[in-house]
């Protein structure tokens, strides 16, 4: 059995507040499990990067997510130093949230009694994490991810799903929002760069950086992508029409998308996407900022119980 010291960041809001309401549950699960553990509510946006960067310098060998893909971000961006190559704790994960797109990867089981089981245990993956350089009011800035970043359409598309009630889900809100978003997004001329090949300049409805597989509450975006390659796979999606996108749609969620001619895989360590329009950045599906990004990957800088 697991005997780390155990820090646990529980979003109460995570999924309309169901989080908060079977935190309980979740407590009484852990201590049937004689784990030792200590635990915090966040309280707004980005608290939970802070507490785990301070769980870290109190010494916490683990330190675990209670919420959705969100929480977790947040959390891994509180393990991880600024520029640092490795994380200062082992991440747990206990996804209650809407988002469970790096679950289905990594293989963290969505019922907490199952993953409560996991975070007592020993086993652990070792993973690589993508740090992303952006724009925010015309200031530089940066963030950790372990799942997917991308930019374009799917941006504008988290900004639509993020304002859903967290009852719903991931899966609703987000193809409710891809619909909408369709009706009115132009596709927008880009330049992306791939390590250090030359430059490819297109038409592009979305950019996907992969680190994972899925994203969007279940598409398969990346089917080929591995955590732990130290590479990105980079899906491009061109200059689609608004009918032939919908009806690519279905495909995303069993990974046979990547046959159409207007979708292009690639893997990369380093990324760049510009462009002279501005296109939204989302990462685990939040959105943070603007072009020029630049991707790097970091390779296994990350342990998480599973």
């Amino acid at each position: 059995m697991g005997a780390e010291r155990s820090l646990f960041l529980v979003n109460p809001v995570a999924a309309g507040g169901k989080t908060g309401n079977i935190w309980s549950s979740i407590e009484e699960e852990l201590r049937s499990l004689n784990m030792s553990f200590d635990f915090r509510f966040t309280e707004a946006a980005n608290h939970a990067t802070s507490l785990a960067r301070e769980g870290v310098e109190a010494g916490y060998e683990m330190v675990v997510a209670v919420g959705g893909d969100g929480t977790v971000n947040e959390v891994v961006n509180g393990l991880m130093a600024p520029r640092s190559e490795k994380a200062g704790a082992i991440l747990g994960i206990v996804i209650t949230g809407r988002g469970s797109d790096l679950a289905r990867t990594i293989g963290v089981p969505a019922d907490y009694a199952e993953a409560c089981a996991r975070l007592a245990g020993e086993r652990t993956m070792t993973v690589d994490l993508g740090l992303v350089e952006f724009y925010r009011e015309g200031e530089k800035r940066e963030r950790y991810f372990v799942n997917v970043g991308g930019g374009g359409f799917d941006g504008e598309v988290a900004v639509r799903a993020n304002r859903a009630p967290n009852f719903m889900g991931g899966t609703i809100p987000y193809l409710s929002s891809l619909v909408t978003t369709l009706i009115t997004y132009r596709n927008k001329p880009i330049t992306l760069i791939l390590d250090d090949r030359d430059p490819i300049e297109m038409v592009a409805n979305s950019v996907i950086v992969a680190n994972c597989q899925y994203f969007g509450g279940g598409m398969r975006i990346a089917p080929d992508a591995e955590p732990n390659d130290g590479l990105f796979d980079v899906i491009t999606i061109g200059d689609v029409d608004k009918i032939e996108f919908l009806m690519t749609v279905p495909k995303v969620y069993d990974g046979t998308h990547l046959t159409h001619p207007q979708v292009d895989a690639y893997r990369a360590k380093r990324v760049e996407v510009r462009s002279e329009e501005p296109l939204l950045l989302q990462v685990e599906g939040e959105v943070c900022g603007q072009t020029p990004l630049t991707f790097t990957i970091v390779p296994s800088a990350l342990e998480i119980r599973v």
